[in-house]
């Protein structure tokens, strides 16, 4: 097997060896460049620690290269490297990180924030990432998550007729001037060449939301203190996908579009099973799981602690609903807020009646 520290010692070597010598100079613009453009999706401290593990390995350092000095040479100038990172602490932070391309298709349907005139072939070198075309699409892309925690995509070409790269947010609402801003902070993209869209106004979501409860806050941490041990897994949008229910002639179905049934689900308030968790976002989207697991799966997961229109239980057989609940102790929802979800139902065809519903949360 491979040592992890190998393909962070074979990159330094490839690019030192044409140097005249792996002197001070040499080990100085080295550690310059890992701290600058640190090698892949490695951070400096990763770097360092391989650096490191390299030298305490006791193994030939290359074996890949064959860069023309001796082994001690190499042992020596990798010491120094280590010595000049060393000296350039605090290392500063990455100022974004590469998305997975498998979530590209979070990224394709949002409108432009931004129009930046310049082909993938030149913005490639200056953000110091590869661009490249998902299976099935015939465009070249790249996924960033800058430090602020805004998920953005370079699309090229961005419109059909020009070969020009479209910037793109994931983020509902995103705030384009200050992705904008943090981006030209962040990568030495000429301003001048990039030209911020008009947005629409987003009309306002049609349903409240309550937050999840401060208690909970962190849970999905590893080392939290909500959980003995363990800490609740929270969905990202791809994973939240299969777990969204659909309304078809007054049926609930799921997301393979088969009539939803409860009937071997179960709850942590239902172990004997029949019902099933859910929530409902403010848009009126209803998620569920027949999976409740104390400490790693819970209502709060959906949505990833986000706010909910609706929390509960519901029962289902065949696609036809049986029975609400407001039981979750994740958010405790005020009776205005399940009333929403039968609101909601309703208005999709879903005939419940009010003695269909279980109420576990005081009036409002």
């Amino acid at each position: 097997m491979t040592e992890p520290w190998r393909a962070v010692a074979t990159a330094i070597l490839y690019k030192s060896q044409f140097a005249p010598a792996l002197d001070n100079a040499e080990a100085h613009r080295t550690a310059e460049w890992l701290v600058r453009k640190p090698l892949w999706e490695l951070t400096v401290e990763e770097q360092h620690r391989a650096l490191l593990d390299a030298l305490d390995s006791g193994a030939a350092l290359d074996t890949v290269v064959q860069a023309p000095f001796s082994e001690v040479e190499k042992r020596t100038f990798f010491t120094r490297v280590v010595d000049e990172l060393e000296t350039m602490r605090p290392w500063p932070d990455r100022p974004y990180h590469e998305i997975p391309l498998e979530r590209w298709p979070e990224f394709v349907n949002p409108t432009p924030i931004a129009r930046i005139s310049l082909p993938w072939t030149d913005l490639q070198p200056l953000l110091g990432k590869m661009f490249r075309k998902p299976p099935g699409y015939n465009r070249e892309l790249l996924l960033l998550r800058l430090k602020s925690g805004a998920e953005i995509a370079f699309i090229c070409p961005g419109w059909p007729t020009d070969s020009v790269t479209a910037l793109v947010s994931r983020t509902p609402n995103p705030d384009a001037p200050a992705i904008l801003q943090e981006l030209l902070t962040s990568a030495p993209i000429n301003p001048t060449d990039v030209t911020l869209l008009p947005t629409a106004p987003t009309p306002p979501a049609p349903y409240e939301t309550t937050p999840l409860r401060p208690e909970f806050a962190g849970e999905h941490l590893p080392g939290n203190t909500c959980w003995n041990g363990t800490h609740v897994h929270y969905l990202t949008p791809t994973e939240r996908a299969p777990y969204k229910l659909t309304i078809t002639n007054g049926l609930l179905l799921d997301s393979q579009g088969t009539p939803y049934d409860t009937t071997t689900s179960s709850t942590l308030w239902t172990p004997r099973g029949g019902r099933a968790i859910f929530v409902m976002d403010a848009n009126g989207d209803i998620y569920s799981s027949p999976h409740h697991i104390l400490g790693r799966f819970h209502h709060s997961s959906f949505l990833a602690g986000a706010p909910v229109a609706a929390a509960g239980e519901l029962s289902a057989e065949y696609g036809h609903l049986n029975l609400i609940s407001d039981h979750s102790t994740h958010y405790r929802p005020p009776r205005r807020f399940t009333r929403q979800l039968l609101d909601n139902l309703r208005r999709h065809g879903i005939q419940i009646a009010d003695h269909q519903v279980e109420y576990h949360m005081p009036p409002d």
